[in-house]
């Protein structure tokens, strides 16, 4: 949870029928999703409080692979790592010289990183979806969490010619967070060894859930 709270990252299912309108926008944005197998990318990102002001920058470079596999790295303001092989995932905060550890969410509700790299079929679970914009090769959606429960209200997400350009989550105090996706590299090789963690020796581990 530290790191989500400093981050804001990963912040970090069986519902009614869409609309017709929407079940396209879900098509849609599933279809491109489905077509990812894999991305790689630099990212910077910015959280805004509610009245616009910026609350904190940071940049890094993240991989993300299906199989719920991730590893999101920050390197400015502080250095700190989520990864997940797909099971679990270690949150290791270099500073700190602490590592959390514990099962994977699989609920793209309540990290959106799964949108890349789990289940591209159950986004008309956890979300309604609606087309913002298609300008060419550049696309948006606006996805509605359908639980009471995830830890955005909103989240609008851009891609170019296939490729995530942009995201953008909103709370339920307004506050936002803003990704923009540099350098995007789709379905190139990865290594499998991106996606596990051993902690450097002296790291405090903290072991959560089962």
């Amino acid at each position: 949870m530290q790191f989500l709270t400093r981050v804001g990252l990963l912040a970090c299912l069986l519902m009614p029928p869409l609309a017709s309108a929407s079940d396209e926008a879900t098509t849609a944005l599933v279809r491109t999703l489905a077509d990812i197998q894999s991305v790689q990318a630099r990212f910077e990102q910015t959280i805004l409080d509610a009245a616009g002001d910026s609350l904190q920058e940071a940049t890094g470079s993240m991989m993300l692979a299906r199989g719920n596999r991730f590893r999101w790295q920050t390197e400015q303001p502080f250095e700190q790592l989520a990864v997940s092989d797909g099971t679990t995932v270690w949150v290791y905060d270099r500073d700190l010289e602490q590592v959390i550890v514990k099962p994977i969410e699989l609920d793209s509700a309540n990290t959106p990183a799964l949108l890349f790299a789990g289940d591209p079929g159950k986004v008309a679970q956890a979300f309604t979806v609606r087309e913002l914009e298609s300008d060419g090769g550049l696309t948006s959606w606006r996805l509605s969490p359908r639980s009471d429960e995830a830890l955005f209200t909103e989240l609008d997400i851009t891609f170019e010619n296939g490729a995530p350009v942009h995201m953008r989550m909103e709370d339920a105090l307004g506050q936002q967070t803003g990704i923009v996706f540099r350098d995007a590299r789709i379905n190139g090789t990865v290594d499998a060894a991106a996606f596990l963690f051993e902690p450097p020796p002296g790291t405090d581990v903290i072991q959560q859930g089962p």
